[in-house]
């Protein structure tokens, strides 16, 4: 086991000296509290340092192109001459070559008299546009272009073969001998693609025209050297004339056809150990700030079997489901009766819950799936099915589950309901919500079962359906309750995936290595 950071056990200092002098209190469980609360720090502190497992050293091989692609950063790069600037031009056709080759890996270098590396070499094309993205021309104070100083950052890298991709106006570079040796002698095979319209564009400051000494306009064209130096040194040159320009398809075409090369990388994994110890630090904190380190009698609880743990867990859920059902919570109430263990008193809860909350349709379905053989229970759910139906305007079926409940038995307020129906002789989706009685379902509670003493299991589902009757007789309520305009409102519950944003984000380091210099520039247009 190691530690990615191993610096954070700088912590245990203070933390150590804190409690070698506290004065810690003479009651036991006070001062066992305590100690609990700085485990639960010190857990917090291992965790911070990341333990981790390494696993063995995997070598991975994949055929695939290795690209270097440099983008020139430079001032003259914010001409407008391309829309909206030569520098977004090129950025936008950089990703689109990016995109069309997934499986190769790029390099992304960007320039002006110095060259700096913002994008190691990766397959992953998120993490490309993210360094592209990031990079903010604002604060790069040096305003040149050096491609000889690219050449020489680019030869120090270890591909045997550099294929060397270059978004560029040319700046102010003319010693074309320089660039071509650098270039063949260091194997760089250049694709040039130069960045700018036939007829330049005047440079701007402050929304200002930039002149020179002379008083004349600073005009920025593409440098002819580019051309030149491009088939010297055995490459390609592009004209980049504007975003639709028919240069992009010629690059990705000769891109693909570079000879893929066996790509071998060591790819070194590790098991994350952190979680088990916030696990501890969390359990030990909130031992420290309840009273459960004094219950520490009851931790062979722990250890009983499965379905022990299920009743004690029904105790809980059934106390929150009871809770928020009073608070009018009823699709909370209804989720937390779908956690206790299965049986028709927390199946017909649940679908009461779901009635009260204007859920009908889901109601419905419960109520449908409920199985006993116990007649009252059975009438109060068809009773219950009837009132859903006719929430949901379907009149015909209310009917039928009115006439199945009165099949079992007679019921005062079922025979009511159906009798009123053929009477108004309703139309599908017609409202009566006006029109059927009052009343509202009530909910099953523990309580109710401990009403009335129960001699066997008959009795005491007949006890339940009865219970359930004054439940039901809420649902009666409920084919008959609601607003004046008889429709109620549902409550959705939806999830939504956000995206996850994940930042990029260019060090001051690395501006300052593109800005080392910028006070010797003297015209760096």
């Amino acid at each position: 086991m190691t530690f990615i950071y191993p610096f954070v056990f700088f912590l245990f200092i203070p933390l150590f000296i804190l409690y070698k002098y506290e004065t810690f209190a003479t009651n036991k469980y006070k001062k066992r509290a305590r100690v609990l609360l700085y485990l639960s720090i010190s857990f917090a502190i291992l965790a911070l340092s990341r333990p981790v497992i390494l696993n063995t050293l995997n070598k991975q091989k994949f055929d695939a192109q290795d690209f270097i692609v440099a983008i020139d950063a430079s001032y003259s790069m914010q001409a407008a001459d391309l829309d909206p600037t030569r520098y977004i031009v090129a950025k936008q056709t950089l990703k689109d070559i990016i995109k069309a080759f997934p499986k190769n890996r790029f390099s992304i270098f960007a320039f002006t008299s110095n060259a700096i590396l913002i994008s190691p070499p990766t397959t992953d094309s998120a993490i490309s546009f993210m360094a592209l993205d990031s990079l903010e021309p604002k604060h790069i104070l040096t305003k040149g272009t050096s491609l000889a100083e690219l050449l020489k950052t680019v030869s120090k890298t270890s591909y045997e073969k550099k294929s060397l991709i270059i978004f560029s106006d040319g700046g102010e570079d003319y010693d074309l001998d320089t660039l071509v040796n650098t270039a063949k002698k260091n194997n760089i095979i250049p694709y040039v693609v130069a960045t700018g319209s036939s007829s330049g564009s005047v440079l701007t400051l402050n929304n200002k025209n930039i002149k020179d000494e002379k008083n004349n306009l600073v005009i920025s064209r593409i440098n002819p050297i580019l051309k030149n130096f491009a088939s010297l040194s055995g490459g390609k040159y592009y004209l980049l004339d504007s975003p639709n320009s028919g240069a992009v398809q010629q690059i990705l075409s000769d891109i693909s056809g570079v000879e893929n090369q066996k790509i071998e990388i060591d790819v070194l994994s590790y098991t994350e150990l952190f979680h088990f110890v916030t696990l501890l630090s969390l359990l030990s904190f909130l031992m420290a700030v309840t009273k459960i380190h004094e219950l520490y009698v009851f931790i062979p609880l722990l250890f009983l079997p499965n379905n022990a743990h299920s009743q004690i867990l029904d105790f809980y859920h059934i106390y929150n489901a009871n809770s928020a059902f009073k608070e009018a919570n009823y699709v909370q109430s209804a989720k937390e009766f779908d956690k206790l263990t299965p049986s028709v008193k927390s199946y017909y809860n649940k679908a009461v819950a779901y009635y009260k909350a204007g859920e009908y349709k889901k109601a419905v379905q419960i109520f449908a799936t409920i199985k006993t053989t116990n007649p009252l229970l059975k009438q109060s759910i068809f009773y219950n099915m009837g009132n859903c139906a006719v929430k949901l305007g379907k009149f015909q079926r209310a009917k039928i589950y009115y006439q199945h409940a009165l099949s079992l038995g007679h019921d005062d307020e079922s025979f009511y309901n159906l009798r009123l129906l053929y009477q108004l002789n309703l139309k599908e989706k017609q409202d009566t919500s006006n029109m059927l009685p009052k009343k509202e379902v009530k909910k099953e509670t523990q309580a109710d079962k401990k009403e009335k003493p129960q001699k066997n299991e008959g009795k005491q589902e007949s006890s339940k359906s009865s219970s359930s009757k004054s439940k039901h007789e809420a649902s009666k309520s409920s084919a008959g309750s609601s607003d004046s305009k008889g429709k109620e409102k549902k409550q959705a519950l939806q999830k939504t995936d956000k995206p996850v944003n994940a930042e990029y984000k260019i060090g001051y380091k690395a501006y300052e290595l593109i800005n080392k210099g910028y006070t010797d520039e003297k015209h760096p247009w």
